[in-house]
């Protein structure tokens, strides 16, 4: 996310001269160690969990309630259709080399019918 300083300001101890380029790590700000206990562990349950993902306050994302949905009812629909769907044996897990997604390369999975 790239922005342009609208005025003279301080992030810490640096100073930003207006006019100045800056980007936004928003992937950074999600694995925060201030606010995120264990924030490189992926963990559907944490509490709280406020994240950057859809955004904050007026630029918060129209579309999150859709969003959401969408993926319960996905990640619900194939665990009810595949049980002993699991993680592959010796897998090695492969980050993206990204500096805006923060995923794997691929996820290898095996699937035993019941």
């Amino acid at each position: 996310m790239y922005r342009v300083a609208a005025a003279d300001t301080s992030v810490g101890e640096h100073q930003i001269p207006a006019g100045s380029p800056l980007v936004a790590w928003i992937g950074s700000a999600n694995r925060d160690e201030k606010h995120f206990l264990h924030p490189d562990v992926f963990d559907v349950g944490r509490t709280p969990n406020r994240h950057l993902a859809f955004g904050q306050g007026i630029h918060f994302c129209l579309g999150a309630p859709l969003a959401r949905l969408e993926a319960r009812i996905a990640l619900q629909t194939v665990i009810d259709r595949l049980p002993g769907l699991a993680l592959a044996p010796r897998t090695h897990l492969e980050r993206m080399d990204s500096t805006i997604i923060y995923g794997l390369k691929k996820l290898p999975v095996v699937w035993q019918p019941a």
